[in-house]
């Protein structure tokens, strides 16, 4: 019985899993962002564009020449 119970919850542990997506940071050149980008236009708007959307928005806020240092 002991052994029952501990099987069910080990087994509880190690199939939990949260609904938070990972976050993974790459770091490419200018070109080879052009090139990603440039690709994901090709695959369907409904699969890409917010990829598309999200990569143009952290280009134009991380090469932003007008802020102040």
């Amino acid at each position: 019985m002991k052994k029952t119970i501990i099987a069910l919850f080990a087994f509880s542990l190690f199939s939990f899993t949260t609904n938070e997506d990972k976050k993974i940071t790459i770091s490419f050149t200018v070109q080879e962002l052009d090139v990603v980008y440039n690709a994901l236009g090709e695959i369907p708007a409904k699969q890409s564009e917010a990829i598309r959307a999200k990569i143009a928005y952290e280009y134009q806020r991380q090469t932003d020449t007008t802020k102040k240092k």
